[in-house]
């Protein structure tokens, strides 16, 4: 029989095309079989892990005795921090799409894990809610989420909410209007200002630092040197602070005026946290807030007042006060300032006005012994304190010669956390906006550590509630305008992120 080499091939490639098409039918069916051999991805699981006496629960973080079962968030949104405590595997369910959380499932083991919860920001109008549901071994617990919605406001005004949300990150004006001495005339402006070293301020410095990408300016002012006998501010001082509040302004800032070294003068000081003694510290003090709020009364909402600086006792005591006196004292202090200043009328109703804790101190027992002043128009204080910690870095009354320039470390990082945490659950918990109006290091120190403190400080609180924050120390030089520390301005912006 002769060859046929083409037929051969066709029966060839036939049979073979034959034989795979066979084994795919075979894999097929195989995989058919294997499928309906496995349990169904549902809550009625029985082959999911179970215990026997299951716990489940939601707590604040690294506290296992604290349950947790409701957090809230502003409209602004953000992220919180709660921890699952479990003994069972388990599954996270959320059932809203404007919340994001970072862990869906987990093991019993570790038995405590860290979730991170992160709402969208608020743009409904309205209050929303929703339920996080942890469920494991038949065992559930539920945690309640309220986001508010956006602050209405019958003035058109910004609130107070608003506002610190638009200033995020500003420089003081240090040394400058707030500088006093005994070494020139009262009368001599000139002297009075730049007698702590500081050139006079200028509209220029006020439009660099606006260029640089800073929203606000606060303006320390003392004016005990500029005061008659009867308690009257002198004209030309009046106007010779209304004239930097105009260069702030002009330059596009929200700007911030005080009373600020009248406070913790040494033996000029005359604003003190005495309760008993107030009558006669508030004649003066309101009398001062009259004048000031009179002259600005028909300035637009980036003007806000703060009624004082670091307050003491009458013993001058820092921290903390002697005793309740001193914090009663505050509150006194920060009522008065607030019926003042809406009692002038004008754009003054609705100004934002901030109110210091005692001594500024962030710690917990300053801010919750004070007393938020009642206001006839409601949104529109925030509370201020300062920091200026970890001390072992910042080194804020200087380093003597022969001591080791501080680096920034991440042991820095964990002491200084749990102060910020505290000014942060105020923030949230109170619905109050906080402007941490002091905080910096000394000008010694290396800009790449300036820059990792700053940007540690800013990100850890404005990731976390509506926290304005004011560098005190040198960023944009008073006279050339120019940024000597690139990385500490670089880590301070990035509160606009």
């Amino acid at each position: 029989m002769k060859f046929n080499p083409v037929f051969s091939k066709k029966n060839i490639l036939f049979s073979t095309q034959k034989i795979k098409t066979m084994k795919i039918l075979k894999y097929m069916l195989m995989a058919a079989a294997l499928l309906f051999t496995l349990p169904a991805c549902n809550d009625d699981d029985d082959s999911t892990p179970t215990v026997d006496n299951p716990t489940i629960q939601f707590n604040n973080v690294d506290d296992t005795t604290s349950i947790v079962s409701e957090i809230t968030f502003e409209n602004r949104g953000g992220y919180k921090m709660v921890d699952i405590h479990t003994n069972t595997p388990w599954q996270l369910a959320c059932d809203a799409d404007w919340l994001t959380i970072s862990n869906h499932s987990g093991n019993a083991t570790p038995a405590t894990v860290h979730i991170k919860i992160t709402a969208a920001e608020n743009t409904t109008g309205s209050t929303r809610t929703a339920t996080l549901t942890i469920s494991g071994s038949g065992k559930t617990a539920s945690l309640n989420v309220i986001q508010a919605a956006t602050a209405i406001d019958q003035s058109g005004w910004q609130t107070a909410q608003e506002a610190s949300n638009s200033m995020r990150i500003g420089l003081n004006l240090m040394n400058s209007l707030d500088a006093y001495g005994t070494w020139f005339e009262w009368s001599d402006l000139d002297a009075a200002q730049t007698c702590w070293g500081e050139p006079l301020a200028d509209a220029e410095w006020f439009k660099a630092v606006k260029e640089y990408g800073f929203n606000c300016v606060r303006v320390p002012i003392t004016w005990f040197m500029h005061l008659d006998e009867e308690g009257n501010v002198s004209q030309a001082w009046m106007d010779r602070v209304e004239e930097v509040v105009n260069y702030a302004l002009n330059a596009g800032l929200y700007c911030i005026i005080n009373v600020h070294h009248d406070t913790n003068a040494g033996e000029y000081t005359w604003v003190k946290a005495d309760h008993e003694g107030f009558e006669t510290v508030n004649a003066k003090f309101s009398l001062l807030w009259k004048q000031i709020a009179e002259r600005f009364k028909d300035y637009g909402e980036k003007l806000l007042f703060e009624g004082y600086n670091e307050v003491l006792d009458e013993s001058g005591t820092w921290e903390l006060p002697k005793s309740d006196n001193g914090y009663l004292g505050i509150n006194d202090l920060a009522q008065s300032f607030v019926n003042t200043v809406r009692a002038t009328g004008g754009n003054n109703l609705y100004r934002n006005l901030i109110v210091c804790t005692y001594c500024a101190n962030g710690g917990q027992t300053p801010l919750d012994k004070l007393v938020i002043p009642t206001d006839e128009y409601s949104n529109h204080i925030l509370v201020e304190v300062h920091n200026y910690s970890p001390g072992r870095f910042t080194q804020i009354l200087g380093i003597e010669e022969g001591q080791e320039i501080p680096v920034w470390t991440e042991d820095d990082e964990k002491s200084l956390s749990p102060e910020l945490d505290i000014v942060i659950n105020y923030a949230n918990n109170n619905n109050i906006p906080v402007v941490i109006g002091e905080f910096g290091a000394i000008e010694k120190i290396a800009d790449e550590d300036l820059g990792k403190y700053a940007e540690y400080m800013v990100r850890y609180c404005r990731d976390r509630a509506n926290i304005t924050l004011i560098y005190w120390p040198h960023v944009v030089d008073r006279k050339d305008y120019s940024a000597p520390w690139p990385l500490l301005m670089q880590g301070l912006l990035k509160a606009n992120d």
